[in-house]
């Protein structure tokens, strides 16, 4: 049997293998991290949420203004920015930076290791990189337009076929040759063999 002395010094040494690993994991979890969310800052992630949020509230007031009328009373206006309050409360806490920040670092975390981080941070840094981030707006703004001009072309287009389809499918079945009214249809001869 192991004196008392020698398994101590091996649980404290196996403590200390434990320890050592786990910092180390948690070392490369927060390295890992910390790049997830520098490749956000060179995305401007935090710009675009806080626009989609920006955008959300305007649309709040111009509800609430809406509902309210061209002349509020004092009372409608009270309602109407208690809404708005509200409103803004629930898409912070929905929607702020704060919130998003941990969720979009855990999705990045989770889609690219660190080695791909590195290797897109050092491409988003070069000066095609740069280029990219700096031109991509106005690229998304022309495509948009185009795909809305493309767009404005193909529906009339789709919306005359589908008109002729339905017509084509609605209209009755063609007609057989009509028959007669006056004339009785003649008996069909007798076969031969039959006597009459």
């Amino acid at each position: 049997m192991m004196p008392i002395a020698a398994v101590s010094r091996r649980l404290a040494l196996l403590l200390i293998l434990a320890f050592t690993f786990s910092a180390a994991a948690r070392a490369d979890d927060a390295s890992h991290r910390a790049k997830a969310q520098e490749m956000m800052t060179l995305l401007q992630t935090r710009h675009m949420v806080e626009q989609i949020a920006e955008n959300i509230k305007k649309q709040i007031v111009e509800a609430g203004d809406s509902v309210a009328g061209a002349t509020p009373t004092p009372e409608q206006k009270a309602k109407v920015a208690d809404f708005e309050k509200q409103a803004d409360q629930i898409i912070d806490a929905q929607l702020g930076w704060d919130v998003m920040k941990a969720n979009f670092t855990d999705i990045y975390v989770k889609n690219f290791t660190e080695e791909q981080l590195d290797a897109i941070i050092a491409f988003y840094k070069s000066p095609a990189g740069m280029a990219l981030l700096a031109n991509m707006p106005t690229v998304n703004t022309q495509v948009t337009k185009f795909g809305t001009s493309q767009m404005g072309t193909l529906q009339p287009q789709l919306k005359a076929l589908f008109e002729d389809l339905r017509k084509s499918a609605s209209a009755p079945p063609p007609s057989l040759s009509p028959v007669p009214q006056n004339s009785s249809p003649s008996p069909s001869p007798l076969p031969p063999s039959l006597p009459k």
